[in-house]
């Protein structure tokens, strides 16, 4: 009778440990299977169709061509062209927005009465949809009613109305102005969680040694903000490669394609070349180009913690 109640008790041992095995598995299925379902089939379904011809003209005809579709693209006019608007317009955006995000940071950190009703507005920008604020600068910047022309004429500093956006040079500053108005306030917020990390004992140590405020910003609140700034670098620069809705309201890739970033390419070439294959393509190009940027600033975020 003993040796049979151990033999049960053992058999139940058995089932525990095997359903605490499989249990966490199980847990996590619904989710992975969402996971494929949203996000892994249509990487793959997408990889497997850049390699065909898919022309919307001809719905019936999809060949296999291999690499063509990679090829034609790199090749092609514009791609050269629009690699270095790109890289123009993400290297001017992220510093803007960091240079951006340390001066606001810096300002809500301080002891000013209003830091706090600051922290609410200056969210607002980042808060409001993209197309909705590309909209908002859109009225602002207009060459014949704009509130930005309306100011600088009524103050005599300009003679005649500025088409900010039908000049090529001044199209690029605006939407570069228009990502650091979106995207600023939330590095802001980022920069001023990691201000109000460093112990207030330094500063007070570095002004008693007669430390001057710029030694104190270099020798202190920078190197202790670079985990921070690396965080928000990777997050700006993923963000300003991938640029599109600002450049669909306010420009359309224009005047004469000067604002006409790749991401702005690739869209053309699937909804107004109606070139399936070569928007595919150019698409796997630039999560690639993104991939290996991100992984290059995280091998830096990895050895700036583990020198830290």
């Amino acid at each position: 009778m003993a040796v049979r109640q151990a033999e049960l008790g053992q058999q139940r041992i058995g089932k525990n440990s095997f359903w605490e095995r499989i249990y966490p598995y199980l847990s996590i299925l619904p989710a992975l299977l969402l996971l494929g379902l949203f996000t892994l089939y249509p990487i793959i379904s997408s990889v497997r169709l850049s390699f065909y011809q898919n022309l919307l003209t001809r719905p019936n005809s999809h060949p296999f061509i291999g690499l063509k579709n990679y090829t034609e693209v790199i090749s092609s006019y514009y791609f050269t062209y629009s690699v270095a608007v790109t890289a123009v317009y993400t290297v001017a955006a992220v510093v803007g927005v960091i240079l951006f995000g340390i001066g606001v940071a810096l300002l809500l950190n301080s002891k000013i009465q209003t830091a706090n009703v600051l922290k609410v507005i200056i969210l607002l920008p980042w808060a409001i949809p993209a197309v909705v604020g590309g909209l908002l600068w859109k009225w602002i910047l207009n060459s014949d009613f704009g509130i930005l022309n309306g100011i600088l004429y009524s103050l005599g500093i300009i003679t005649q109305y500025i088409p900010f956006l039908s000049d090529p040079t001044m199209a690029k500053v605006s939407i570069i102005v228009a990502h650091i108005w979106k995207e600023g306030p939330l590095a802001a917020i980022f920069i001023l969680a990691g201000l109000q990390l460093i112990p207030a004992e330094m500063y007070e140590s570095a002004r008693i040694d007669g430390g001057s405020v710029w030694r104190i910003f270099r020798m202190i609140t920078l190197p202790l903000l670079r985990p921070v700034l690396l965080v928000v670098l990777v997050y700006e620069t993923m963000t300003a490669i991938l640029t599109f809705d600002i450049i669909y309201v306010l420009t359309g890739g224009g005047p004469a394609n000067a604002t006409a970033l790749i991401s702005w390419f690739a869209y053309a070439e699937i909804f107004k070349s109606l070139n399936l294959g070569h928007g595919i393509a150019l698409s796997i190009l630039i999560a690639l180009v993104t991939l290996v940027l991100i992984m290059m600033y995280l091998r830096a975020l990895k050895t700036d913690y583990s020198n830290t």
